[in-house]
């Protein structure tokens, strides 16, 4: 019972709103016609249509969408035959009006201001109830496309989540692989730098792994992250003077996904080819629109850049298809021995 006032209250509520608006309109025109509200007609009116309109509504129509085309199909032509029927059978016999005298006294009531106070059979079937029907039928077919496109957009978001899930799962493993083999490779030269290394990397990964139920980040904090980053492959590679990195932008005022840009960074450097050229790092941001690009040299090999080796890549798109949906233009240029990303990413 609660259930059935609550949908009322909330999803049906523009039902009352044009009951209202149809009643207000119908006593404005007798007014305007006979000089009075007519109060007790169409009262008599409104509870006669309301009624069937509901009846329609909540029985009739539910109970006939649930059957088999072919039942429906008779379903409406039994009803067209009864209603038909019923109103011939109740059709009030033809009355003329009065006809005025030639001195025409004042007071004498006018055809045009003469009516029926009383309902009948016939005015409840064949003018009130066609209304009624079609009223609760177009109503009814039109909230059931909208509860249908609210659950298609929920489907959607469920779909969404679940591909966002999958997605992150996939990034994190790979981007945790890349960061212990950077320890790795310092580890075997003994480098001085490992413990510095070790110490900025549980900060990357205390941030990656801090999960904020599908929230986004702030912006400044993930170039903060991204820093980092950077920090530690310079260490790696000993190649302070090959990394260029330009960041500005007011940062602190704009919230991204996740690791959204660090997949692109990653990507440089698993592949960079120092001795052809620097990595190129550069963030700016004005007007809501973050200009992210990422350029770098790799050894020309034909297995250097496989479809298994761009797992993040290939991920990261999917979720700028996800998350930004016409909201962003990727760019990437492979020349066979540079690669450049530029992503154009609009914020709110």
């Amino acid at each position: 019972m609660k259930t059935f006032l609550k949908r009322i209250q909330t999803t049906y509520i523009y039902h009352w709103i044009i009951w209202m608006i149809l009643i207000v309109f119908k006593l404005i025109m007798d007014f305007s016609v006979f000089g009075n509200f007519v109060i007790l007609m169409n009262l008599q009116i409104f509870v006669a249509a309301i009624f069937l309109f509901y009846l329609n509504y909540y029985w009739s129509l539910p109970y006939i969408i649930k059957q088999k085309p072919k039942t429906i199909f008779i379903i409406v032509i039994s009803f067209f035959v009864i209603y038909i029927g019923l109103t011939i059978l109740f059709s009030p016999p033809m009355l003329h009006p009065p006809i005025p005298p030639k001195d025409f006294p004042k007071d004498f009531p006018r055809p045009e201001r003469m009516m029926n106070k009383r309902l009948n059979l016939h005015d409840i079937f064949f003018k009130i109830g066609l209304f009624s029907i079609i009223f609760s039928t177009l109503l009814f077919f039109v909230d059931k496309w909208m509860e249908n496109q609210k659950m298609i957009k929920a489907l959607e978001f469920e779909r969404q989540s679940s591909e966002l899930k999958i997605l992150t799962e996939q990034i994190n493993p790979h981007f945790f692989f890349n960061a212990l083999n950077s320890i790795y490779s310092l580890s075997i030269t003994q480098s001085k730098d490992t413990p510095r290394v070790i110490l900025v990397l549980s900060d990357i990964m205390r941030y990656v792994l801090n999960d904020k139920n599908g929230q986004k980040n702030n912006l400044n904090d993930e170039i903060i992250n991204i820093k980092k980053y950077i920090e530690i492959q310079s260490i790696r590679f000993n190649k302070f003077n090959n990394i260029n990195w330009q960041f500005y932008g007011n940062f602190e005022a704009y919230k991204i996904e996740p690791l959204l840009l660090l997949t692109f960074i990653e990507n440089a450097f698993k592949y960079a080819d120092f001795g052809k050229g620097p990595v190129d790092i550069k963030a700016h941001l004005q007007d809501h629109i973050l200009d992210f690009n990422v350029k770098n040299f790799y050894e020309n090999k034909p297995s250097a850049r496989t479809d298994n080796n761009q797992l993040g890549i290939k991920n990261t798109k999917m979720k700028l298809d996800l998350l930004y949906p016409e909201k962003y233009q990727l760019d990437i240029k492979d020349n066979g021995s540079e690669y450049e990303i530029s992503l154009k990413l609009q914020l709110n």
